[in-house]
């Protein structure tokens, strides 16, 4: 029973052991590519969002005043 009650936090610990391993070995041993595709990825996203300030404007809805009359 002593083991079933240190299994939760043990899965935690390794969890953010492994991140912080990925992120060492992503900076150090691989220039950060894995990294700055994340983050380029990312800013892509972001400028196709609302009011990044892109190219994105409101939507609006005209009607044609031709089309009314009969």
């Amino acid at each position: 029973m002593e083991l079933l009650r240190e299994v939760p936090m043990r899965l935690p610990l390794v969890v953010i052991a492994l991140i912080a391993g990925f992120i060492l070995w992503d900076q150090f041993g691989n220039d950060g590519a894995y990294s700055a595709y994340v983050q380029r990825s990312f800013r892509l996203a972001s400028a196709d969002l609302p009011g990044s300030g892109g190219w994105w404007k409101p939507p609006t809805i005209t009607l044609k005043r031709d089309a009314l009359k009969p």
